[in-house]
């Protein structure tokens, strides 16, 4: 597909106005209650982190497919339940087991995913669920969250990690901002690039990127495209990429983390300072 020649920052809209263009926080919309994202460590349904319109030239899933919705678990410090991860693997389970319902429950969505669903494991064991959404379903209403007794393994307690049933503030809406004179655009992102290659990209905090101003207009930013901002070092990633850090939806990135998806390649990464 043809290469983006827009960024677009995303900007927190004013007195928390629905734009439109999507939240972070708060619910989803587009899945059933049985299609929320389980944790693959204890099971239970995972936190929302946000829901995002995708502007048109990042759709890389085709025109149909218009909108995101991020999950998370933290399952490499929630306490891990016997058999959820066997679950996940065969998608079937003993029979008499499913007359518990946290069990069918889980079993109902390990066969009744979304079909847009991707999952992605971080390299500490995190879980991560990324859902490409219609146009209707990103305009339809909030999902419920699954009721705790079929979410939570009867009698589990753990002190770590997060949930849907933890992480549950309302919803903070947002507006996507066009970039304005970024040389990054359509380009690939990579953290050593060939310095002496004219249309390089140019990563923040080097001697280029300071002449053209862009440390001070685009860290920090969650943004689809365009020069990416790092915690740590730069992944290599397609132009058709998203970033974003903790504030926006309060995902766990290690305390002051920035995450990255390509959404072209369907591979995700994030690392802290």
């Amino acid at each position: 597909m043809e290469k983006p020649t827009i960024a677009y920052d995303i900007a927190f809209s004013a007195n928390n106005t629905n734009t439109g263009e999507g939240w972070c926080c708060g619910a989803p919309t587009g899945i059933s209650t049985t299609q929320w994202p389980r944790g693959r460590s204890n099971g239970e349904p995972m936190a929302h982190i946000w829901t995002l319109l995708v502007p048109e030239q990042y759709r890389t899933k085709g025109s149909e497919y218009m909108a995101i919705s991020l999950f998370h678990a933290d399952d490499h410090v929630s306490d891990t339940i016997e058999d959820v991860a066997a679950l996940f693997e065969s998608e079937t389970f003993k029979e008499p087991a499913t007359a518990i319902p946290f069990w069918k429950a889980l079993l109902d969505y390990t066969q009744n995913k979304h079909p847009q669903e991707q999952y992605f494991e971080d390299l500490i064991g995190g879980g991560w669920a990324l859902i490409w959404l219609t146009e209707a379903e990103f305009r339809s209403t909030s999902t419920a969250v699954p009721d705790p007794a079929i979410g939570i393994y009867p009698g589990y307690e753990t002190f770590d990690g997060t949930n849907a049933y933890k992480q549950n503030s309302p919803a903070k809406y947002i507006t996507l901002v066009e970039r304005t004179n970024d040389p990054n655009v359509g380009k690939n992102i990579t953290e050593f690039p060939d310095e002496e290659e004219e249309n390089a990209y140019v990563p923040l905090f080097t001697t280029k990127a300071g002449a053209l101003d862009l440390d001070d207009r685009f860290f920090g930013k969650s943004h689809f495209g365009g020069t990416s901002s790092p915690s740590q070092g730069e992944p290599d990633f397609s132009p058709f990429y998203f970033e974003f850090d903790e504030v926006f939806g309060n995902a766990n990135l290690g305390g002051d983390g920035v995450a990255q998806i390509d959404l072209l390649h369907d591979k995700f990464d994030w690392s802290c300072g």
